[in-house]
């Protein structure tokens, strides 16, 4: 499974791609609660009332009219719709920059979960490397306690270097238990970012060439001020509040309504059985109670402080990238200075060996060159998959995610 497979894998399977795909039709339901829009409400309502005692009204002419009838029936049925508000325009805009956040945080969200399963492809390859250093070690151990038993039975060695060996080969192999306990690991959280079932087994591509570090963080931080869509969800959220703080100044403008009525009711002698009403209405708040005053106020200090997060947010990202442009030189320069180490230690550790062949030398120089060997594969191991993950941590911080498409970044401009 290459990495490309393994996120698409995980956007379509994990929980966290499925949490955020109904966050985001959640996100949406509620902009669209708002959205400006034609939409009359129609409201039915039926209710039956009994009652006492009856009242007539006397006719001179005709039998007594009922008043007060013991039992009244009532069926309504109203129509309102809103002809004119105040604010229309920034209503809708309000609409399209919430409706366009609720894709953002989707998007990032996957972005954030391709960066998880980057990760995990990661830890498992490191993992996969130190099981394969463990097991090298382990093998140089047994043929140094091969050699030092020969030694021993041609009498060229003491057999307290027996001993010796035998601990070398100890120590290898608990590494070598450690190293397979954490593979082992990596491969559960593996699974687990992907959706898979924990036990299921993992087999990952290798990474084939290392990435190339930039001359210069400025192009990255540059791409990054356009692509994070951290940066683009402020953006959309930031164009909300400032037309929220137009429909907060439009409340107390006057707004049109038309509204109609049927009704059908128990006749009476002063009410006929059948109503029907439309009425054109216009509401004016002269006075409020300085609601549309203390509104505004909010909606304002919303906006600011929208602003004020976005200026931060522009200045830690820049950061970020250039953080990780840091991490990816450090470690090509530490990966470099190990394998000149692990020459120099495979140098050493060769000598010391043919010195303990032919006598000249004791079964600890051997295992104090073995000991330098491991730990110069082992520092240029991790440098190398230091690179790799502060590749995959520059990629993230530009908004550059492998399988994840962040092409609505151009949308917020």
């Amino acid at each position: 499974m290459t990495l490309a497979e393994s996120i698409a894998e995980a956007l379509q399977h994990s929980p966290q791609a499925r949490a955020a795909r109904f966050a985001r039709e959640a996100a949406q339901a509620e902009a669209d609660r708002d959205r400006p829009v034609a939409r009359p409400t129609v409201t039915a309502t039926a209710s039956g009332t009994v009652q006492g005692p009856r009242v007539l009204f006397p006719r001179p002419e005709a039998p007594p009219a009922t008043v007060l009838p013991e039992g009244v029936g009532w069926l309504d049925l109203v129509v309102e719709q809103p002809l004119y508000r105040a604010g229309a325009g920034a209503a809708r805009r309000r609409y399209a920059a919430l409706s366009l956040a609720a894709e953002i945080d989707y998007r990032k969200t996957l972005a954030d979960l391709a960066q998880t399963v980057r990760k995990a492809y990661l830890d498992v390859l490191r993992a996969e490397s130190g099981v394969r250093a463990a097991q090298d070690g382990l093998a140089a151990a047994q043929q140094l306690q091969q050699l030092v038993q020969r030694r021993i039975e041609a009498g060229q060695a003491k057999p307290v270097d027996a001993e010796t060996a035998q601990a070398q080969v100890a120590e290898a192999q608990a590494g070598l238990t450690q190293a397979e306990g954490e593979l082992a690991l990596a491969r559960l959280a593996f699974n687990r970012a992907l959706g898979r079932p924990l036990a299921a087994p993992v087999n990952v591509a290798p990474l084939e060439n290392a990435p190339a570090v930039p001359a210069s963080p400025d192009a990255a931080v540059a791409a990054a001020l356009k692509g994070r869509p951290e940066l683009a969800l402020l953006e959309q959220n930031l164009r909300a509040a400032r037309a929220g703080v137009a429909l907060a100044r439009a409340e107390g403008q006057p707004a049109l309504n038309l509204r109609g009525e049927v009704a059908e009711q128990t006749p009476r002698a002063f009410i006929h059985e059948h109503y029907a009403a439309a009425t054109l209405e216009m509401r004016w708040p002269i006075l409020d109670g300085d609601k549309t005053r203390e509104d505004t106020r909010e909606a304002n200090a919303e906006a600011r402080r929208l602003e004020a997060l976005l200026e931060d947010a522009r200045q830690g990202i820049a950061l970020e990238v250039t953080q990780a442009w840091q991490s990816m030189r450090a470690a090509q320069d530490r990966i470099a200075l190990a394998q000149a180490q692990q020459r120099g230690a495979e140098a050493t550790e060769t000598v010391a060996e043919k010195a303990y062949e032919v006598g000249r030398g004791t079964i600890l120089d051997v295992e104090a060159a073995q000991r330098e060997v491991r730990a110069a594969r082992e520092r240029a191991l991790q440098a190398t998959y230091d690179l790799l993950q502060a590749a995959a941590d520059f990629d993230h911080a530009q908004g550059v995610e492998l399988g994840v498409d962040l092409s609505f970044a151009g949308e917020t401009r």
